[in-house]
Order: structure tokens, then C-alpha cells, then sequence
């Protein structure tokens, strides 16, 4: 994911409804530190949150849903939004992460080494996939194989191919 796409931070959130900015909508990392400022607040880089996450693989990036799922069901009442951002916030990491096997290059900034492999054998041919589109097949290949982002990637793109025969790609002229 393009950390500048990215949704506010819940310290950003905080600080403006601190300052007293009424949220109305879905705001990115960069507006929500744009508006701080022009608020004449103090804001934390749009970036560094980003930078400073640990380097995670694919297998990582599910248990971090599946942890960020456990805590917003046990949260009280005064977390759960923001249990649901941090959520979120798992959960498109982990589309993107699998979009961007189907691009060849990442539009995180995190370190996946993971996706040119990927790319190579796999996601060449196909075109990149819509976030609910991996949503679709995550959730199919979760709910039938517990392991298998860790044991078998290529069922991401076997499922792939079965359900959204349009991403693959032809050659030209045909």
C-alpha cells in the first residue's frame, strides 16, 4: 500500500478531534497531517509509522488480521474503534500485499521479499486484482487451508485464475 493511501493514524484521529476538527469522512495519513497542521497542531511524520513497522512476510501479515480480529471482539467498548482501524489497517496491508504479487513491485513500504519470487513464478500473468477481489479469495482460502499463504502461495493464484478469468492476461493479438 502506498503509505501517502494509507488510513489516518488513530493519533491523528485523537488530534483532531482534540482540536476540534469534525470527521467526516475516510481521511489518508497525508491529510489528516495536513490538516493538524493548518489547525496549528503538532503532527507525527505522515511517513514514519510506516518506516519504522518491523519486515513481515505473508503468513505474518494474516496473523496480524487474525490478531487484530481477536482484540477488537475482546475489546471494551471505549476501544473498539479504534480496534476497528487497526483492523483495517491489517487488512489492507494484507490485499495489497497479495495485489502486488500480480504488479511485480511493491506499493508498500514495507520490505516484502517475498513478492518479485512471487511475481516471477505466479502473478506475471495476471492483471492486479481489485481489493475486494482479494478479499474474495483470501477469505475462501482462510476458511479451507489454515496454512496455506505459508505452504502453498500458488492457491492464491489458482483461485485467482478460477474466479476472475478476465485478470488473466493474453497475448497480444489474441
Amino acid at each position: 500500500m502506498d503509505w501517502s493511501d494509507e488510513p489516518a493514524t488513530w493519533r491523528q484521529l485523537k488530534s483532531l478531534r482534540d482540536l476540534g476538527y469534525a470527521i467526516e469522512r475516510r481521511l489518508t495519513r497525508v491529510e489528516a497531517a495536513e490538516i493538524i497542521r493548518s489547525m496549528g497542531g503538532k503532527s507525527e511524520p505522515a511517513i514514519s509509522a510506516v518506516q519504522d513497522r518491523p519486515k513481515v512476510g505473508p503468513l505474518q501479515l494474516r496473523h496480524k488480521v487474525e490478531q487484530s480480529k481477536r482484540e477488537m471482539a475482546t475489546a471494551g467498548w471505549s476501544k473498539t474503534e479504534k480496534m476497528a482501524h487497526e483492523l483495517q489497517t491489517a487488512m489492507a496491508e494484507r490485499q495489497q500485499f497479495w495485489a502486488d504479487t500480480c504488479q511485480g513491485v511493491t506499493k508498500s513500504e514495507l520490505a516484502f521479499v517475498e513478492i518479485p519470487e512471487l511475481y516471477q513464478k505466479y502473478g506475471c500473468r495476471f492483471d492486479a486484482p481489485s481489493r475486494a477481489d482479494v478479499q474474495y479469495i483470501l477469505d475462501a482460502l482462510d476458511q479451507a487451508m489454515p496454512t496455506w499463504d505459508k505452504d502453498h502461495p500458488e492457491l492464491f493464484f489458482q483461485t485467482l485464475e478460477l474466479n476472475f478469468p478476465a485478470l488473466v492476461r493474453r497475448p497480444k493479438g489474441l
